[in-house]
This record gives structure tokens, sequence and C-alpha cells, in this order.
């Protein structure tokens, strides 16, 4: 950069040297505006930007205002001065009309009117009725020690009948596809039929289902041994038992977990009891794509995994889901970092402010029939870590125009739930999902069905709850 700014210096000093002591070039005669090429109208789908700009002579060199009306009123001035104007599409300003003022000080022209048209989504479909309340998270123990998981226990429910609204339905990639191509469903209908008893039982308040199916250290042999010999992750206090994992970020690896959804919603995709599918191709330490340990990358890195590898894949992950045209997928987010090839973390929110953005408008685009904006980390306060995080959830809930769901999972069994609930309302959950009871502790049991089923209906009429 420094040669070319000398280059430059050098050439305009040559040029100067040309020029006769004392000459003075002639000043273009005044004129005023000519506009040369008119704005044009746009039809853009929802949240997307539509772009207007105007080609204009004279001199002095012109100005620009731009000016909006909307139904029909008069013209207000809008935008910065430019010959161009970005605007989002929301439903605030479909149909509004769009010009420009240009001027300089021999006069002033207006442009012709453009108008501002929202085009309609190619998504055919929508989404089946989604989870509005409480919902039991079910248990992570399984995935932790590479075990299958349990039919959905919905005796744990037994006296919460009017409190919860849905039920994570866990299960391992293992139990479903155990050898390539071979499908097993058995273990999904036993959770379905699970929950379909459980409603039979309590038709005032029917629980629906959320899929997250645990790929990660629960995929199956055959997948981790894709492109290379499973990558041994030895244990830490996070995970104490050694385990492995597959190239999850490789084309092969992709590809079937891309054929086992394609599957999966061939076959249940139009059934009522599941309303959602949680995203889990990139995860490797929990169910959250985002989150890895220093144990994990440092067994990656000597796998040849780049952090480049993992935004390519979390980057890609909608696109694997693709084929569930009823059924909303659940995207959990987490600050993205860069990795040095030494383990060293850099963070970078763009990269999931920017996956944030391709959820919230999957619906418009046509990737998915919905797209839930999630986050595992709900408190009774939001951490400094987690402020931007949320900051992101609510810009994008406003941009588009409170049309995009927000689901929250409670960080431990141990929070003040009530107060919890109150923030997740606070950054427009739809949905909570809370700890059962576990080793050691009671999870959702240590509060009585009144004050449960007073923190769902909070959470259906987007209230704040009375807490003690």
């Amino acid at each position: 950069m420094r040669k070319k700014i000398v280059g430059y210096a050098a050439t305009a000093a040559l040029v100067a040297s040309l020029i006769p002591f004392g000459s003075v070039a002639a000043a273009a005669p005044a004129a005023p505006p000519v506009i040369t090429g008119q704005p044009q109208s746009a039809s853009v789908k929802f949240g997307r930007a539509a772009h207007f700009k105007v080609k204009a002579t004279g001199s002095p060199k012109p100005q620009y205002q731009w000016q909006v009306s909307g139904d029909g009123g008069p013209f207000s001035d809008v935008g910065s001065p430019s010959s161009k104007l970005s605007v989002t599409a929301t439903t605030a300003n479909d149909e509004s009309v769009y010009r420009v003022v240009v001027s300089n000080p021999s006069g002033a022209v207006t442009s012709a009117s453009a108008t501002l048209t929202i085009a309609p989504s190619v998504a055919s479909t929508k989404a089946k009725p989604l989870i509005d309340g409480l919902i039991d998270k079910g248990v992570q123990a399984p995935y932790d020690a590479s075990q299958s998981f349990p039919v959905t226990p919905t005796s744990e429910l037994a006296g919460y009948a009017t409190a919860f609204s849905g039920t994570v339905l866990n299960l391992t990639w293992s139990q479903l596809e155990p050898t390539e191509g071979g499908f097993d469903f058995a273990p999904l209908d036993a959770d379905l039929a699970s929950v379909s008893a459980y409603n039979a039982a309590n038709p005032t308040q029917p629980l629906k289902g959320k899929l997250r199916v645990w790929g990660g250290f629960t995929a199956p042999q055959w997948a981790k041994a894709l492109d290379g010999t499973p990558i041994a992750v030895p244990g830490d206090t996070n995970r104490p038992d050694a385990a492995s994992l597959g190239r999850y970020w490789m084309n092969d690896y992709e590809q079937q977990w891309t054929d086992l959804q394609n599957a999966l919603a061939k076959r249940y995709d139009q059934d009522p009891l599941l309303s959602e599918v949680a995203v889990s191709s990139c995860n490797t330490e929990t169910d959250e794509p985002f989150v890895m340990t220093e144990t994990e990358i440092q067994a990656l890195l000597a796998a040849g995994w780049t952090s480049a590898d993992q935004e390519q894949c979390l980057e890609g992950a909608l696109a694997g889901y693709s084929a569930w045209k009823h059924t909303a997928v659940d995207f959990t987010f987490n600050g993205f970092s860069d990795v040095s090839s030494t383990g060293t973390r850099s963070p970078d929110d763009a990269v999931t402010a920017d996956i944030m953005s391709q959820c919230a408008s999957a619906e418009i685009t046509g990737v998915l029939p919905l797209c839930i904006l999630d986050n595992h980390g709900l408190q009774d306060s939001v951490s400094p870590q987690q402020a931007l995080l949320y900051s992101s959830i609510d810009s994008l809930w406003q941009q588009f125009d409170h049309d995009v769901p927000v689901d929250f999972q409670t960080f431990s069994p141990n929070v003040d739930l009530c107060q919890t609930i109150g923030v997740g309302i606070a950054y427009h959950a739809q949905s909570v999902e809370v700890w059962p009871p576990g080793p050691g502790f009671p999870g959702f049991q240590q509060y009585n069905a009144v004050q449960l089923t007073a923190w769902d209906e909070a959470l259906k009429q987007q209230t704040q709850p009375t807490c003690d």
C-alpha cells in the first residue's frame, strides 16, 4: 500500500510539472441537473434490501435527496445524500413509493417514482404449529456415555399435565441408522407412541415433540470411518470417558447426514406429533453446534480439521434439513471462534450473525418452512458473553416484523426458573426447555404444578410471570 501511495504522488508531481506556471484550468460552464437514468421499482422478499439508484449530470456536481411516500401520503425525506438508496423490505413499507430530488445551484429536478413491493415467498408451505410453552428437555447422559437413548419417559411429567406443552425426543444417529442406508425407525416410533399415549391420558393439554438426533460421539461407526479412521478424543472434565468422532465437516459425512434427514422427513414430516427438528449436524461436545472443548479441538486439529471447516459446516447446516417441508427446524446459537493451528481461539461474532440471519430468513428464501433461533444458556440475567447474541436475536425479531420464532433452553437445573423464564420472554421466547430430575438434582420437580402451569401460560401469552 505504501508503494502505491508513493507512486501516485510521483505521478501527480510529474503531471503538475507539465502544466505551465500560472495557467488555470477552465471551469466547466454551469448546467442544471439532468436525470439520465431513472430509479426502477423493486420487488424483493421480506427482510431483504431493495436498491434504488439514479443517474444524473450537471455542473456543479448534483446533490441528491431521496423521498418516500407511504399509503399515497405526502413525500418526506429519507436516507443519506447519495445517488443510491437501500431499503429493507418490511410490512410497513410494502407498496411505498420512492423518488429523489437532484439539485445544484443551477436548478433542481425530481425523478420518476419507484415502488417497493414485497415478493411472495418461494416457500410452498407453512410449518406445523410450533411448541408454545414449557418443554421437557430430557436427559443428556446417554450422549455423554456414547449410549443409546431410552424411550422418551413421559412418566416424569405425571402430576404436571397442565404445565408442559412439549417434550424433546432424544435419539442417536446409531439408533436410527446402525448400518449405512439401513434405517431403523423403531426407536422414533416408540418415542411418538409414548407421546401419543400420554396425550390420550391428558387430552386437555397434549404434548408436541421436538426431535433431536445426536451425531458427534454417538454417530454410527461406519459414519465415523468415512474418509479416515475415527478421531480419538480423550476424556476430560466435561466428559470423563474417551470417545471418538467422525470427520463431520467433510463432504461424505455431510451427505450421509443429509440422507438421514431426507429419510426422516419422508416418513415423519407430515406427523402432527412432531412439531420441530433440532439442528445437530456439526456438534461435538453437546447438542450445541457452536460449542467445543479444548480437548476436542486439539484432537480435531491433529486430524486436519480447521475452524474454516467448522464455519463451512455451520454455514451449510440448514441446507441439510431442506427435506423438512412442514416441520420447523430449531438452530442453537453461541459465539463462533476462529481457531489457530495451535488451538488459540479468537471470537468471530460475524460468523454467528451471518448464520443467524440465514435462519431468520429461511422461510422467505424457501430453504425451510421455518427456522427457530435458539440458545441453550438461558439464565435469570443476561451475561456479558450472551449480551451480543441476545441483542442479535432481538434485532432479527424486530427486523422481520416480530415474525421470527425464538426458543431457549435453561443453562442448568439450578437457575431461578421463574426469573429465567422472564428473561426468555423479554427476548421473545415462545418456548423454553427445562431440565427434568437427574442425578443429584430435582430439576423441574422442585416446583409445583401450579407454578409451572403459570409459567407455561406466561410463555403462551408473552407476559412476564409473577415471581416471589
